[in-house]
């Protein structure tokens, strides 16, 4: 089989101006079943990719900034929390879909810089990582008769 190379790029515009991701299930929430799956239906994120350009460059300079005040590597996590938070609120997530409060800036500024919402953080960046990515396909061989 033949790959289609054009099936490989990504959507940049997509990346760039977001798209909406559905999460349809996620593991670990129920704590009497850790290791299955918990179907979320209608629960979507509109966001950006984490290829995104000005993600990218702040994500980097955080990145250093990090490395300058913790040299050991060992970032306190609710600094980690607070520094993805704002990263994810500031360049990728724009909207959602499925939650039982309606999405606002504000509210997402203080929801996504709080330690004890890492899973919210883990989904966001899971759809961001998503975003613009196309199925690959294939070339179909000419068959003979």
């Amino acid at each position: 089989m033949t790959i289609k190379l054009a099936s490989l790029s990504a959507d940049l515009s997509k990346e760039r101006e977001g798209d909406w991701i559905p999460v349809k299930e996620w593991p670990g929430l129920d704590p009497e079943k850790p290791y299955e799956m918990s179907p979320l239906p209608g629960l979507e994120f509109l966001v950006r990719s984490t290829n995104y350009p000005d993600y990218v460059t702040a994500r980097q300079g955080v990145l250093e900034k990090l490395k300058q005040e913790y040299p050991d590597d060992k970032v306190p996590a609710d600094v980690q929390a607070r520094v993805e938070g704002q990263l994810s609120v500031e360049h990728l997530l724009l909207g959602w879909k499925g939650l039982d409060v309606e999405y606002s800036p504000d509210l997402v500024g203080t929801i996504l810089v709080a330690e004890e919402h890492r899973v919210m953080r883990q989904m966001i960046f899971w759809c961001a990582g998503r975003v613009g990515k196309k199925k690959v396909e294939f070339v179909q061989a000419a068959t003979k008769n």
